[in-house]
């Protein structure tokens, strides 16, 4: 196996820069829609009433000019004047709310647009509809970025669907090979075929230890990827733990081929439940062991400003182009005849999904990559522990 990894997060994409409210965004449209019908409100009450007012004065100018007028005839014009005035109010209120409700009518019919296609693309998405997408409002707003988001989440809900689906079917594939191998053997030896001695049991227990090593990685992947898992985090030294790994798989590395090699300068901490690292470490180097014997491994350790890094490489063909994007994908293998290592131990296909799982529920990140020089290389960074940095290894330039 080459590989096997979780699906892409989707849920990011073009939804991650929707927390920065753009300046013409919905709040400011809002905002200056707001003031613009006020300031119309009052600049056609004002002029409608300074205009009512200014032609009153000048018919009392007018009908003043050259005239002696007693107290009632005074009181009747400038009653008149009052009334008019009321009147060219009134008229600037009524136009002043059909001009808002007339302005405030496109305004919510914009916003209640997008929001009525959001509602009915939710409806259809509850539905189990998962190609649901919308049309993404022109202007740049919280609108936009809310279409955007719902589009892109729909896009990553269907992409996990396809991926449960196939994590399923593939599941089942692994699962029944083994039971049919066992049930034919089985067969045969009830039908005499197939005499029972020890290489028949030998093969039988060959194929319980693979559906049994199965199900302990797909426990093991589902409690990391859901955090279930229980770590116990300590301080620890990353060449230590590389080279305790070498001694451990120097007999078997032997055995196929490999010479080991540790670069990794003294004290390298980092913060990790060893365990789960050796786990994780293990896993790395049986994929190398399977992939790149004969020939050297080289593991690796070194510190900077963003934390500490182990690395594996190995000297093998590498990753093909395609094989590199699916490296950390549940099952998949880039050369699906080699289920099984040089010495005959069966794969569940699930190692590399497990070495990313188990150092991201540490905190950690894995990366892989087709080196300079030839072969594939695996990263494990842990967080910066100390302030400490050294020289990358050699082998990693």
């Amino acid at each position: 196996m080459r590989g096997s990894r979780r699906p892409a997060a989707a849920w990011g994409g073009r939804g991650a820069g929707v927390g920065r409210r753009p300046r013409s965004g919905l709040r400011a449209r809002l905002t200056r829609m707001f003031a613009l019908v006020a300031l119309l409100a009052v600049m056609l009450t004002t002029v409608l009433t300074l205009g009512t007012t200014f032609r009153v004065l000048a018919q009392v100018g007018t009908a003043i000019t050259g005239t002696t007028w007693d107290a009632a005839t005074w009181q009747q014009v400038v009653g008149g004047a009052g009334r008019s005035i009321v009147r060219s109010a009134v008229q600037a209120a009524l136009l002043s709310a059909l001009l808002a409700t007339v302005i405030a009518g496109l305004v919510t019919r914009q916003l209640t647009r997008p929001l009525a296609r959001l509602a009915e693309g939710v409806g259809r998405l509850q539905a189990g509809d998962r190609s649901v997408q919308l049309p993404v409002p022109p202007r740049r707003d919280e609108l936009r970025d809310l279409t955007l988001t719902f589009n892109d989440l729909t896009a990553s809900l269907a992409r996990q669907e396809a991926w449960r689906r196939g994590l399923v079917a593939d599941i089942a594939h692994d699962l029944r090979t083994p039971l049919a191998v066992m049930r034919s053997e089985i067969e045969a030896m009830q039908d005499g075929v197939q005499p029972v001695n020890a290489a028949a049991l030998a093969r039988l227990h060959g194929e319980v230890l693979l559906l049994a090593r199965l199900v302990t990685d797909l426990r093991t992947l589902s409690l990391a990827e859901s955090g279930a898992l229980s770590l116990d985090l300590r301080t620890l030294d990353a060449g230590e733990a590389l080279r305790s790994l070498a001694e451990a798989y120097a007999a078997r590395a032997a055995e196929v081929g490999v010479t080991l090699g540790v670069h990794a300068p003294a004290p390298l901490p980092l913060q990790a439940d060893p365990d789960r690292l050796r786990q994780a470490l293990q896993n790395l180097l049986d994929n190398a062991l399977r992939y790149a014997a004969p020939g050297p491994v080289d593991l690796g350790a070194w510190a900077d400003d963003r934390g500490t890094h182990l690395r594996v490489r190995d000297h093998g063909p590498g990753f093909q182009p395609d094989d590199l994007a699916r490296a950390f994908e549940r099952f998949y293998r880039a050369d699906a005849s080699r289920t099984r290592d040089p010495q005959g131990r069966a794969s569940s296909g699930l190692g590399l999904a497990i070495a990313r799982a188990l150092v991201e529920a540490q905190g950690g990140q894995l990366t892989a990559r087709n080196h300079a020089g030839g072969g594939a290389e695996f990263t494990l960074t842990f967080p910066a522990q100390t302030r400490m940095v050294t020289r990358a290894p050699s082998f990693s330039r």
